[in-house]
């Protein structure tokens, strides 16, 4: 039976930096299944939903965060939100995308790097970075280097092609009033770091902590831990507010020519079918 997901977030005192550090597998695996995701497409979707987290998950307010990348290349578009709790879901315009080998982008190319932070319903902030023609990771830092303006280290790891599937990721993140010199200090021990990604998030998340204190030569502090999961949030009533949107003589020229509304949403998959008689008693009154 596989694991649960989890994560950690706490606090590095001696280098007065904060962390997350995450465990989404299973979330990550049940977006993969209902698009019926492969190759490229599955990779960088993961990275993005883990990443919607990591923004999410170290801010106090209840805040939630959507990623969108828009590029040249063949998966055109990816979409992932996340909040505090690690409520996550994900979509990729073309699912299936093998890019080559040597495209560090996975397929999505260079183009925009977009983050907005919803507070419920409302938009609090949009910010829109260059999507540069490199690593995700590197386009996430880049982001909050020219946004956020926090000191940070990023690293996600996913490997899709395992079974079960693993996402993993950790960030840290310069706390205020942190040195020069701490920053320093923590970016040598990291640069410094021998076992590769594979190896420090082979077992739990404390085991990863354990490796990380002892490559760090020092002590964390986790201050919460929680369980992230896959979460859309699509339901009936909100399907028939986008029907009434669109406008009862489109909703009607649509009942002619089927009989029936069909909506599918676009992140879960779940299909919604409103029969002729459902639709019309949304514009009455």
């Amino acid at each position: 039976m596989d694991k649960t997901d989890s994560y950690l977030v706490g606090i590095i005192p001696e280098y007065n930096f904060r962390f997350l550090i995450a465990d989404c597998s299973n979330s990550v695996r049940e977006v993969i299944q209902r698009h019926e995701m492969e190759n490229s497409s599955a990779n960088l979707t993961a990275k993005t939903m883990i990443a919607a987290f990591f923004l999410a998950g170290l801010v106090k307010e209840e805040t939630m965060i959507s990623i969108q990348l828009e590029g040249e290349g063949e998966i055109e578009r990816v979409m992932a939100y996340s909040d505090r709790s690690g409520r996550m879901r994900g979509m990729a315009k073309h699912n299936q995308v093998k890019a080559d080998i040597s495209d560090p982008t996975l397929g999505i190319g260079a183009g925009i790097f977009r983050v907005t932070r919803w507070g419920g319903v409302q938009k609090l902030h949009q910010s829109i970075t260059k999507l540069e023609e490199t690593a995700f990771e590197t386009n996430l830092l880049n982001y909050i280097n020219e946004s956020d303006q926090l000191i940070s280290f990023v690293s996600i790891y996913t490997d899709i092609d395992v079974r079960p599937i693993k996402a993993c990721g950790m960030i840290f993140q310069a706390l205020p009033f942190t040195t020069s010199r701490q920053i320093d200090d923590l970016m040598d021990k990291i640069s410094n770091i021998e076992l590769d990604q594979s190896q420090i998030f082979s077992g739990s998340l404390d085991n990863t902590l354990r490796l990380m204190e002892n490559m760090l030569e020092t002590k964390a502090d986790v201050l919460e831990v929680g369980i992230p999961e896959f979460y859309c949030g699509c339901t009936l009533e909100k399907i028939k507010k986008v029907i009434i949107s669109v406008g009862q003589e489109e909703a009607y020229s649509i009942l002619e020519e089927r009989g029936h509304i069909e909506m599918i949403c676009e992140f879960c998959r779940e299909k919604y079918i409103l029969d002729a008689e459902e639709v019309r008693l949304l514009f009455i009154g």
